[in-house]
């Protein structure tokens, strides 16, 4: 078995408003934000934990682009809206197509 050490920084983006900044709220509250019933059992991702006003997620792009999309569909967002949310979130610095978030506020 071997030994992985990384090395973890933060390079904060800046959130455009509404709706990027809305989703990335409620996601922060609920890692399962926008998944339909059927997606829970296949749905993979890291929940590194948090407190207060801050979690760590990571994510794979496949997973991030659903949530985005349920979410848009939950609030009833205009196609302009959702067209900016999810090219916000197609746009992510992933990394193999996964990445690691943290949430703050």
């Amino acid at each position: 078995m071997a030994l992985y050490v990384g090395v973890v920084n933060f390079d904060y983006l800046r959130v455009p408003g509404f709706p990027v900044e809305r989703f990335f709220q409620d996601l922060m509250l609920d890692p399962h934000l926008g998944l339909a019933e059927d997606d829970l059992e296949d749905d993979e991702y890291w929940d590194g934990g948090g407190n207060g006003g801050n979690a760590f997620y990571e994510f794979d792009r496949a997973g991030m682009t659903k949530r985005a999309n349920g979410w848009a569909n939950q609030q009833n967002l205009g196609s302009t809206e959702r067209d900016a949310l999810l090219a916000w979130v197609n746009d992510l610095p992933y990394r193999d197509d996964f990445i690691t978030l943290h949430l703050s506020v």
